[in-house]
């Protein structure tokens, strides 16, 4: 009996272990492949199947969108070799309407154009007229298009995408005082999937799956999970980036002391995974900067050496170092001891 428990243990510790060293090798592909690899998923004719609802219920796999994601429609459509990559790979014809499709997205405004072009509510194209300012014809043509173009989108290989839309992750966009991801690739605003195992267990056993394509349909939900953990994963970072650092978006302050290590802790993933996610990617900021996500990290002291250069801005090196303490409590709320603030001014030479 001890010996059969062992066995089950080390069963299941192995099988842990493919499952971590998968979500490893995931993690460490570059965004090109990664989108390669959601791509290749979501043209399976077999995951097809596993996203469409069968008669005895729902979809064995459901997507998902993550809470205020969108998609940076106006910079996706408005790049030239896009709109020419979308074309070669899909049949374009509609991309004659380009301009004037993207010159209504940005008569509605980001707001209005994510609320009721991109939601994956039924369309209303009353009520979007009369929100943007339109025609309910020119509504229904700007969904068709922006539904077109999006899918498009998707389509076009990685490799034929522009090299600054797979850096660049998101276009931070603010509505009403606040920050938004527009995702500059559809697949983050699909969001993540997420699998209804009832369901699954009636498609593998009554849905007419042969043994080879049950066991390939397992092994396509796997990887169904393994692609939601990593787009899951890099949203709610992201967002939490965001929200840490909004007043640096909004104009309103400077980076605040943040480090990678904290901020795993907040969105409850490793230091290592959060620093894999945020590598080698950035995000436009509102005022049209692109900025490293990397950047975004300021160590608390980096962030108490900016406020001390702040506060001898008008007066040099006249301060003491008590008169410098004294002006971090009162106009930054940092409070430090006089030695701290002489061992930050000796180490940046103020």
């Amino acid at each position: 009996m001890e010996n059969r428990k062992k066995q089950g243990l080390k069963l299941s510790q192995d099988a842990a272990l493919r499952h971590d060293l998968r979500l490893f090798s995931l993690l460490a592909r570059p965004e090109a492949d990664f989108l390669a690899l959601a791509g290749e998923l979501e043209a399976d004719p077999l995951f097809a199947r596993l996203l469409a609802p069968a008669p005895g219920g729902g979809a064995a796999v459901l997507r998902r969108r993550f809470p205020g994601a969108s998609y940076a429609f106006s910079a996706a459509c408005g790049d030239d070799a896009l709109a020419s990559a979308a074309e070669r790979c899909c049949a374009g014809e509609w991309l004659a309407d380009r301009p004037a499709m993207l010159q209504l997205a940005r008569r509605a405004g980001a707001e209005n154009f994510a609320r009721w072009f991109l939601s994956d509510s039924p369309f209303d194209p009353a009520g979007a007229a009369a929100a943007c300012g339109f025609t309910a014809k020119e509504a229904a043509r700007l969904k068709d298009f922006t539904d077109a173009f999006v899918l498009a989108h998707e389509r076009v290989p990685p490799a034929r995408l522009p090299q600054p839309l797979l850096r660049c992750a998101a276009r931070v966009e603010v509505f009403g005082g606040r920050l938004c991801a527009a995702y500059t690739h559809p697949a983050y605003l699909r969001g993540a999937y997420a699998i209804n195992g009832p369901a699954l267990a009636r498609l593998l056993k009554t849905g007419g799956l042969g043994k080879a394509e049950a066991a390939r349909a397992r092994k396509l939900v796997s990887a169904a999970q393994r692609v939601s953990w990593r787009k899951a994963g890099f949203h709610r970072t992201l967002a939490a980036l965001l929200e840490e650092q909004k007043d640096f978006f909004l104009g309103r302050g400077p980076l605040k002391p943040l480090t990678q290590r904290a901020l795993a802790a907040r969105v409850g993933l490793n230091p290592g995974t959060v620093s894999r996610l945020v590598s080698s990617r950035t995000v436009t900021a509102p005022w049209g900067e692109e900025v490293r996500l990397k950047d975004l990290f300021r160590p608390k002291n980096a962030f108490v050496i900016d406020r001390i250069r702040e506060v001898l801005g008008g007066a040099g090196r006249k301060l003491t170092d008590g008169e410098v303490t004294a002006a971090l409590k009162s106009a930054c709320g940092i409070k430090i001891s006089r030695r701290s603030v002489n061992l930050y001014r000796t180490k940046a030479g103020l």
